[in-house]
């Protein structure tokens, strides 16, 4: 129909603005004490503080048990990122059900002061019963429970049966992560593929402090960093084992690391146990803390190493409770010599190490330190998180411009920025024979070079005499 006069039409820009993608958002996974918070789900759970975590999944101090086999270890992990670092989002995979993970508590006599009785933490509330000597109490009538400073409370209430008890009898289940195991860290790693559908977010660092010096828990997380969701890149931030039956000495660190297969270029390994007053946490949350401070702290880009940053830690043991604390040459051996990320007190704490796993095997600049190496992550993710949207739409000369166009404008940014020294992408014919165009594919080829850590400066110096004559006779 004829639409008489002028007509003006709004049409799609070729041009994509790039969506970079999110860096340092570690991917946590244990167990945390959910029936202290909102209970056991099955799938991540994101949290943005300490408050969040604690109250969707509950916090207890008790982090590791007598013989250093992990326990609530989410519970270090939160504090470490939320309090120690004062970094936000991360990410946490819970694997502690309260209704398997458990042990029944038998009947327990507990002594009642001011109306309230205290009980461990690891007690669940749901489910208890309690007596005053042979009255059965009812909750929200007699009595109260809730958890609070890491402790089950039960407070009697006025008006209630045994309000003046002085001991009350108590029956129930107690969590026991004992039954946890290595398998269920394992299948845990898995749901990393769910963070995209389910929280619209992409980790790119795997940790599971306590576990990760397991090798085959170790090996599971560096399989699943370079494909989270079978698109993205990632790295596994894993513990070397600082145990008597491990690399409790730094010169033990290298062949330990060989022998359990701690070498993938997707992998970062870190040694030793960094103490914070009486907090003891494994070196791999210190790490993941550490790398998103410094992304954080360039605009969410990762081409700075985390090596040669403070940290806020009182010192280094190992599982022994013996104190390491290392001479640069020492340092060196661990860093340079193992490629493992440790901390070094040289004039105030501060973390120690370029290398990722893959060094000193690997040659390749790309794949052995950890800022470049990251850096090729990001990049990829980026045009990967940018470009998704052009998935089956007609594949012209014009659209594949555009997103040329559109990257090349960001890597020159970049540049620009400092964060890159050169980069482009561009469409080469040769690698897109007819074959592969008739079936809908094209390639498009990226180069680029990200600045590479200073790790050595030479500076000769020399006694100049003419200066000293010129100084003395003129």
């Amino acid at each position: 129909m004829l639409n008489h006069g002028i007509n003006t039409y709004k049409s799609d820009t070729a041009f994509s603005a790039v969506k970079t993608a999110a860096v340092g958002i570690p991917l946590f996974i244990g167990a945390w004490p959910c029936h202290m918070g909102e209970g056991y789900k099955d799938v991540p759970v994101l949290a943005t503080s300490f408050g969040e975590a604690e109250k969707k999944g509950g916090f207890s101090h008790k982090w590791r048990n007598d013989d250093f086999t992990p326990r609530w270890n989410l519970c270090q992990a939160m504090y470490s990122h939320f309090k120690l670092f004062g970094m936000s989002p991360a990410i946490f995979v819970n694997v502690f059900d309260p209704a398997t993970h458990c042990k029944d508590l038998t009947e327990t006599e507990y002594s009642v002061n001011d109306h309230i009785a205290k009980l461990s933490s690891d007690v669940i509330a749901s489910g208890i019963s309690i007596k005053a000597g042979e009255t059965a109490l009812t909750e929200g009538t007699d009595y109260d429970v809730f958890y609070r400073d890491e402790e089950l409370i039960i407070e009697l209430l006025q008006d209630g049966a045994g309000y003046t008890a002085k001991n009350l009898t108590v029956t129930g289940k107690v969590a026991d992560t004992s039954k946890i195991e290595a398998k269920d860290i394992e299948a845990a790693v898995e749901k990393a593929d769910l963070c995209k559908t389910v929280l619209g977010i992409v980790p790119d660092l795997i940790c599971a402090p306590g576990w990760s010096k397991n090798p085959s828990v170790a090996a599971v997380m560096t399989a699943k960093a370079p494909s989270i969701g079978g698109l993205f890149f990632g790295k596994a931030v894993c513990d070397i084992d600082c145990s008597s039956k491990g690399a409790p000495t730094y010169d033990t660190v290298l062949d330990w690391k060989n022998k359990n297969g701690y070498t993938d270029e997707n992998m970062i390994d870190g040694w030793g146990i960094a103490k914070v007053g009486e907090d003891l946490f494994d070196m791999s949350v210190i790490i993941c803390g550490k790398i998103a401070q410094v992304d954080e702290g360039n605009a969410g880009c990762p081409y700075e190493s985390p090596s040669n940053k403070s940290l806020a830690i009182s010192g280094m043991v190992n599982e022994a409770g013996e104190e390491i604390n290392l001479t640069l040459a020492q340092a060196d051996v661990v860093t340079v010599n193992a490629g493992v990320v440790t901390a070094l007190n040289y004039g105030g704490w501060v973390l120690w190490g370029n290398y990722t796993a893959c060094y000193p095997t690997s040659a390749d600049v790309a794949e052995y330190f950890i800022c470049t190496n990251r850096m090729h992550d990001w990049i990829n993710n980026t045009f990967t998180n940018t470009f998704w949207s052009e998935i089956d739409k007609p594949m012209t000369r014009v659209r594949i411009d555009s997103i040329i166009n559109s990257f090349n404008s960001w890597l020159s940014g970049l540049v620009h920025e400092g964060k890159l020294h050169g980069g482009q992408i561009e469409y080469i014919a040769d690698n897109n024979p007819a074959a592969s165009l008739v079936g809908g594919k094209i390639r498009l080829d990226t180069s680029f070079a990200s600045p590479v850590p200073m790790q050595q400066i030479n500076m000769h110096s020399e006694f100049d005499v003419d200066t000293l004559v010129s100084a003395l006779n003129g």
